[in-house]
């Protein structure tokens, strides 16, 4: 069913506007606002009018509508934290991966005398981290 909004007034009552939004098949269906909001434009009311109807028929919609985004959003920065923790560990282990091979490289030109205790000392290869 669409509503299309048919027009406005301040109820017996000026504590209210009233807010009178009708549907194609020629169904009026008051909605009931505060006074003070007479002054907007006839858009504003409409989509205040429908915001109350959706309000009193869908009481919890609104409030599960949002848990449900803050749940998605909640588990798409969890799949990222995810990924970004498997990224950290891969990153780790090929770091890990590769100082144990210039280590290697290291220690076999420490054999061959190309480099000194000094310079090994310098390098600070076996300091601890």
């Amino acid at each position: 069913m669409k509503f299309e909004f048919h027009s406005k007034s301040l109820e017996y009552d000026p504590d209210l506007t009233k807010v009178i939004l009708t549907t194609a098949e020629g169904g009026n269906v008051p909605v009931y606002l505060s006074a003070d909001l007479i002054n907007l434009t006839n858009q504003e009311l409409f989509e205040k009018a429908l915001d109350t109807i959706y309000e009193v028929n869908f009481p919890m919609r609104a409030e599960n509508e949002k848990f449900n985004t803050m749940g998605e959003k909640i588990a798409q920065v969890d799949d990222a934290i995810d990924r970004v923790n498997s990224v950290a560990q891969d990153v780790k282990e090929l770091s890990a991966t590769s100082r144990g091979a210039f280590l290697k490289v290291m220690m076999k030109l420490y054999e061959k005398e190309v480099l000194t205790d000094e310079e090994m000392e310098e390098l600070g290869l076996f300091d601890e981290e």
